[in-house]
């Protein structure tokens, strides 16, 4: 997909800068739209930094028309007696700009464990402790997010849920996926934020990933 015009919200983020330097490596016009520029400190010809409001649907919209696809590592801080509901306005926000232009494509980046189907498949502390207490209302306000994006039926959207995020460089490891449960069990529960970064640009124009929520994992290291 060289020389691709993408939209990332997001881009300020940890996984957000890798996933903005990976796409200028493969010359990608690139636009990060973000809250503070200065958090952004790439500089490439390619690179188009944007402050905005992706809650402000006129300020999002010129940005998406330009775009053939939009990106999101976005995240939330936890909230503790309700999910958070940031993550489907994002998406319907998206959403709607997204029909009016006529445009499909988008990416977000979630996280293991969004279906609450699958935490049976975790250990006993990491279900009761972490997901149910530390990131459950993130991950629920995931799901209402993937919800409404099966409701759609103008985008071709990927939910990438990648295993517990780590700060290790790139790989070159094959991908293992999931698309029926928001785990891969075979994998480990640990991947790099750059591998991950590395399947969202991977995916860009595979229609095998379109209209999935898609857990991704990679394999232990030998």
């Amino acid at each position: 997909a060289s020389g691709i015009n993408a939209e990332y919200g997001g881009a300020s983020g940890q996984t957000g800068q890798l996933l903005l330097a990976q796409a200028l490596q493969r010359d990608h016009h690139v636009t990060a739209l973000v809250r503070d520029p200065a958090k952004i400190v790439i500089e490439n010809e390619n690179l188009e930094v944007s402050k905005c409001n992706i809650f402000d649907k006129d300020e999002l919209k010129p940005h998406i028309e330009k775009a053939d696809v939009v990106m999101s590592c976005l995240g939330f801080t936890p909230a503790w007696s309700e999910p958070v509901p940031y993550f489907r306005e994002i998406s319907m926000n998206i959403s709607e700009c997204m029909k009016e232009l006529g445009k499909r494509r988008v990416i977000f980046m979630h996280s293991w464990y969004t279906n609450p189907d699958s935490w049976s498949k975790a250990s006993f502390i990491m279900r009761n402790v972490f997901l149910r207490l530390v990131i459950g209302q993130v991950l629920a306000g995931m799901r209402l997010s993937e919800q409404f994006l099966e409701t759609t039926d103008h985008l071709d959207y990927t939910c990438v849920l990648p295993a517990g995020l780590t700060n290790e460089p790139v790989t070159e490891k094959p991908f293992t996926t999931n698309d029926t449960e928001s785990i891969v069990p075979e994998c480990p529960s640990r991947i790099t934020r750059a591998d991950v970064a590395r399947y969202m640009l991977d995916v860009i124009d595979d229609e095998g990933s379109y209209r999935k929520i898609r857990a991704i994992g990679v394999d232990a290291p030998q």
